[in-house]
């Protein structure tokens, strides 16, 4: 079966270059699709066509469509026999791909000769409609975003490169302007697929999201992944142990893998319902040696104390403010580990995620270290199978970036809350 891969996105998210990336790394081709749009709009500005006219358009795909060839190792766009590779990248030639895209005639003849394509051989298409329309049945489904002020940024950063004259602002404005247009056009806009794996790029660097994604498509081949770090000895061959136990006796289904591997330094984060829930999360990624963050309760007798030290747990004081810990957790994290939190701070029977600790907030501001959310669906009971949820990484960069205070602590609680709703619907969805 050949491996088909579809990468969506909106503008800015870095989907060609880091598809390019990937595509070079597994040894298979990589169409830009967005570039063949790009082309099509560029033919139809230099030939007076408007953007907004649909049936003019209709008629200009019947004269001339992109064609692509790939010429040491790179993908080289043209139509009516002019190589426009170079001419495409303008934010003129931008918006007017936007626009033609909204247009089934011109959608329905891009989409032709890209599946014929994606069946011949082991194909990365990127662009903005791929996982939803063009390839719908995609081995594996990418929808690579971030958030707009990252985008923004890092596109503005590419046009002072070029010398190109705007501001942060004004890039800023068209990356949300795009976002409506593309999100909100009556053919095809732009959604992640139901079955899309997210990969929100605000906190990584390209390439970081580039291992990040053959990560996932290592996953798709049922690889092992490797150990990012050494474990402490009692973690390193107490967990085997454990996790064995858990499946004979306390079975576990896990949902969504792909997203507990974040790279460090990260904050792993979960509702709070047994004694056992560290053991799942150190279940869900096993590439690091999580450092859980336990009430000091935990170290009266000197017995525990020795068995969590060993594990690497660091104690803290849930009564009071404790900035101890709280030099702990960020030690963990500047380090380049992973740190294990229940923010809810105690277990509860009933209710999930609504009461957060602030924290939880606190450290990740400081530390910048994107979070991890896991949903457990119930208390594990001898013989009885629940589920984890792995929810889609909420980054905390761009927040930080406005300061370390009340509004952003409560703007990132609140996102943490949202998150945990949307794996409890997902969760009630499946049953």
């Amino acid at each position: 079966m050949n491996l088909t891969i579809a990468m969506d996105g909106p503008v800015g998210a870095g989907k060609s270059s880091v598809a390019d990336d990937v595509a070079k790394a597994l040894g298979i081709l990589h169409l830009d699709t967005g570039a063949m749009y790009r082309a099509f709009a560029w033919y139809a500005l230099s030939q007076g066509v408007s953007t907004d006219d649909e049936e003019a358009l209709a008629e200009l795909t019947k004269k001339a469509m992109p064609e692509v060839a790939y010429i040491d190792g790179a993908q080289r766009t043209s139509i009516a026999g002019q190589d426009v590779t170079g001419l495409i990248r303008t934010p003129e030639v931008s918006m007017a791909a936007s626009a033609v895209s909204r247009f089934a005639a011109v959608r329905k003849a891009m989409v032709a000769s890209q599946r014929e394509l994606a069946k011949k051989q082991d194909v990365l298409l990127d662009g903005r409609d791929i996982g939803t329309v063009v390839l719908p049945d995609a081995r594996l489904k990418i929808y690579l975003t971030a958030a707009p002020e990252e985008r923004a940024q890092r596109r503005f950063d590419e046009m002072k490169r070029k010398g190109q004259e705007t501001t942060y602002e004004e890039v800023l404005a068209d990356v949300i302007r795009r976002d409506e247009q593309d999100m909100n056009r009556e053919v095809d806009p732009l959604r992640p697929a139901d079955d899309a794996q997210i990969v929100d790029s605000t906190d990584m660097n390209q390439q970081q999201v580039v291992d990040n994604i053959l990560m996932r498509v290592d996953m798709l081949k049922g690889k092992k992944l490797p150990k990012a770090e050494k474990f402490l000895p009692l973690y390193r061959y107490g967990l085997p142990v454990a996790a064995f136990l858990m499946r004979v006796f306390f079975p576990v289904t896990f949902h969504d893998l792909e997203n507990a591997q974040q790279d460090a330094p990260a904050i792993m984060v979960s509702n709070h319902n047994s004694m056992l829930d560290p053991v799942i999360l150190a279940m869900a990624n096993k590439r690091y040696h999580i450092r859980f963050l336990g009430k000091k309760e935990l170290n009266k007798k000197p017995l525990f104390k020795w068995f969590f030290d060993r594990l690497g747990m660091i104690a803290v004081d849930r009564h009071n403010t404790d900035m101890a810990a709280i030099r702990s957790c960020m030690k963990v994290l500047g380090e380049g580990h992973v740190l294990g939190v229940f923010p809810e701070g105690t277990r509860h029977k009933e209710g999930v995620m609504e009461e957060l600790e602030s924290g939880i907030a606190l450290i990740a501001l400081r530390s910048k270290a994107t979070i991890l959310p896991v949903y457990l669906t119930d208390k594990p009971r001898l013989f009885r199978r629940i589920h984890a949820y792995c929810g889609n990484c909420i980054p905390v960069s761009h927040l930080a970036r406005q300061g370390v205070n009340k509004q952003t602590c409560d703007q990132l609680l609140s996102a943490i809350t949202q998150r945990y709703r949307e794996l409890v619907e997902k969760h009630q969805k499946s049953e």
